[in-house]
Order: C-alpha cells, then sequence, then structure tokens
C-alpha cells in the first residue's frame, strides 16, 4: 500500500495542483468577465444620457438663448445693481422740462430692504405737480418709464379736480425697486 501511496503522489499531487490552478482561472475569468459587465453597464447608461442630452440640446439652446436675452434685458433695464437715484431725478427732470411742468417738485426717500424678497430694494420717489390733467398725468408716468433706467411701480397717485373738472394737483407715490447682485 505505501508503494501504491508512493506512486500515485505524484499524479494525485499534479491533480491538486490542477484543480487549484484551474479554479483559480476560473475565478479570473469569472472576475474579468463581471468587470467587463458593469463596463459594459457603464457604457451603455453613458450612451443613453448622451443620446437623451443630443435629443434635449435643441431645445435647451433655445431656452438658455431665450433665459440669457431676458436676463440681459433685466441686467439693461437697471432693474440689477446699485439704485440710480441720479438717474431717477434726471429723468423725472427732462420729463419736466419736456412737459413743460415749471410746478412739478419731488423728493426720495433712502433706499431701504423689502421685506418681498431677499436682496430686493425699494426707494421710494413722491412728486406734486400743479395744473395737471388725467391726460398729462398719465403721459408724464409713462414719459418716466421711457426716460428712466430702472424699474418702478405707483403705490399712490392722487389727482384733485376743481369744480370745471380741470386738474389742480396731483400726488403721486413712486417705488423704485432694485435687486442686488451679493451672489455675481
Amino acid at each position: 500500500m505505501k508503494h501504491l501511496l508512493q506512486k500515485l503522489r505524484f499524479p494525485i499531487t499534479l491533480l491538486l495542483a490542477s484543480l487549484l490552478l484551474g479554479s483559480g482561472l476560473f475565478l479570473v475569468s469569472l472576475n474579468s468577465r463581471l468587470k467587463s459587465e458593469a463596463r459594459l453597464i457603464a457604457e451603455k447608461s453613458s450612451a443613453d444620457e448622451s443620446a437623451r442630452a443630443v435629443r434635449e440640446a435643441p431645445a435647451r439652446l433655445i431656452e438658455d438663448r431665450n433665459a440669457s436675452k431676458l436676463y440681459r434685458h433685466i441686467l439693461e433695464s437697471g432693474f440689477i445693481g446699485e439704485e440710480d437715484r441720479v438717474g431717477w431725478i434726471s429723468a423725472l427732470a427732462q420729463t419736466r422740462t419736456k412737459m413743460q411742468l415749471a410746478s412739478l417738485s419731488w423728493r426720495m426717500t433712502p433706499q431701504a430692504s423689502s421685506p418681498l424678497a431677499p436682496d430686493l430694494f425699494v426707494s421710494n420717489m413722491e412728486f406734486t405737480a400743479s395744473s395737471i390733467d388725467p391726460q398729462k398725468l398719465r403721459a408724464l408716468i409713462e414719459q418716466l418709464r421711457a426716460e428712466a433706467r430702472g424699474r418702478f411701480t405707483i403705490e399712490r397717485c392722487a389727482l384733485e379736480l376743481d369744480r370745471d373738472g380741470i386738474g389742480k394737483q396731483a400726488t403721486c407715490r413712486l417705488n423704485w425697486w432694485t435687486l442686488s447682485q451679493h451672489g455675481n
């Protein structure tokens, strides 16, 4: 029996080595295949994402172009950035001259934070004008919108008329809005 074991020792060792080598190669092959599958899934996902981006590109370009135009318009309008108090007063003075409103006077309050939104500020301008009728008051406000950089809303506007329906005096309060650019 001992002799038989010695004779079989080499073939058994060879068999065990073959089994170990075979199982190692099998594991390496299996691991390589799993990595290949993972790479294939990642590449397919990337290809799908690229195809989706290509399909959406024209719409995104149009959207970005429109958003860019809108932002540029808002930026150029004077709404974003520092308040243009001097420009607003100059526009009101030019409007007074163009419309021959010698009695037009105004005063502005200091800029204050608005509770409506962060980084939104408001400056109030009150003006009065004598001998002004509704059409002339409307024209004054339209001219101010055309001349002045920035955006304003009318908080209140009152027009007193005499007994004959002729304008005596207008008193208005405008809110000039600016949005700060802290993030930009």
